[in-house]
């Protein structure tokens, strides 16, 4: 029997996730406070194997290092297998998943959702049940639930993004390798532009790239626009104040760029350290905001070690799609604005 523990408040994941247990011999144990965990863990059962799937973001409401509550499973069952879940986002970088193996974790993946079953919740169960069968299993008994759950869930901002990237997906459309492809010779024209006296560094214009993924991709160039909304709700690409859906206009966007070899755990700690972001108290409009640091301060200072304006733009919002940081009224992207950000950890 497999007991698998599921830290998560979002009901779309809770509702898909108790299906797919549904279709092998297995006990689901749903919880929302990742306060639980040492409880949840010392409960007795007569399991065979355990499997554990973190929420990142119910991590973060709690404080805690992803490392830490990894380590506290393992504590407790060497042998069991530990998933990982990046609700705020839809697309996993390679230096995500690194830092998810180097916290303890077997795998993590993007925001587990009805649109993209097949992208999350199948790759999630396939590394920590290690069966085919009981895979194939799950996602039988999980289909019924998927019409349901999209209806459900249709109008929220977060899934109306999930049906954009799970759309290209399903015409065949690698957004990774598009996104790439973008940037390499015979691409969008990536070039600094300026608009009413502020020059963007490294960007490109949003009607002209419609222009070449209509051309490039041999498709309409209503199409084109989707593929292009698609890459900008996978996070691949960005209005350069992120303000802006992608459209067949004269609007700036970035193609995301990460450095090579980036280190998140590496750059988080440091970010962290006395030499790294300014956290301090902060004042706005009479209200008073305890440790944190400032968007564009952030931004300055990773573009005095080194990294582009875009890169540091890239690597801020790394920090909030794996729920490592975030606005402190849950209002705002990463932006290179005179905003408040704070480390979960700081909470």
């Amino acid at each position: 029997m497999v007991r698998i523990l599921l830290l998560s408040n979002d009901p779309t994941t809770l509702a898909l996730m108790r299906a797919a247990s549904d279709a092998f011999e297995s006990t689901l144990d749903a919880f929302s406070d990742a306060a639980d965990l040492k409880r949840k863990l010392d409960k007795p059962t007569n399991a065979e194997e355990l499997v554990v799937m973190l929420d990142l973001s119910a991590v973060a409401a709690a404080g805690l290092r992803v490392a830490n509550a990894c380590a506290t499973v393992k504590l407790r069952d060497a042998s069991a297998r530990i998933g990982l879940i990046a609700s705020a986002t839809h697309h996993i970088h390679a230096a995500a998943a690194e830092w998810a193996e180097q916290s303890g974790a077997d795998v993590l993946v993007g925001q587990v959702n009805a649109w993209r079953w097949a992208a999350t919740g199948e790759p999630l169960l396939a590394a920590l049940l290690g069966d085919a069968e009981r895979v194939e299993a799950a996602t039988r008994r999980v289909k019924p639930y998927l019409r349901v759950a999209m209806h459900a869930t249709q109008d929220s901002s977060s899934h109306v993004q999930a049906r954009l990237v799970a759309s290209a997906e399903a015409d065949g459309i690698d957004l990774k390798a598009l996104a790439f492809r973008m940037q390499r010779s015979g691409g969008v024209n990536i070039a600094d532009r300026r608009y009413r006296l502020r020059i963007y560094p490294e960007c490109f214009v949003a009607n002209e790239a419609v222009t070449w993924l209509e051309r490039a991709l041999s498709v309409t160039r209503e199409n084109a626009v989707a593929i292009g909304q698609a890459l900008q709700a996978a996070g691949l690409i960005y209005h350069v104040a992120r303000e802006q859906p992608f459209s067949d206009e004269e609007n700036f966007f970035r193609v995301a760029q990460i450095p090579a070899r980036w280190n998140v755990e590496s750059f988080y700690a440091l970010c962290r350290s006395d030499a790294g972001f300014s956290v301090l108290d902060r004042s706005y409009r009479g209200a008073t905001y305890p440790r944190c640091f400032v968007g564009s301060e952030a931004v300055e200072w990773m573009q005095a070690q080194g990294r582009t304006l875009n890169e540091a733009l890239s690597m801020g919002q790394q920090l909030v799609d794996l729920s490592l940081a975030h606005h402190v009224l849950d209002a705002h992207p990463f932006k290179n604005e005179k905003l408040f950000y704070r480390f979960y950890r700081d909470e």
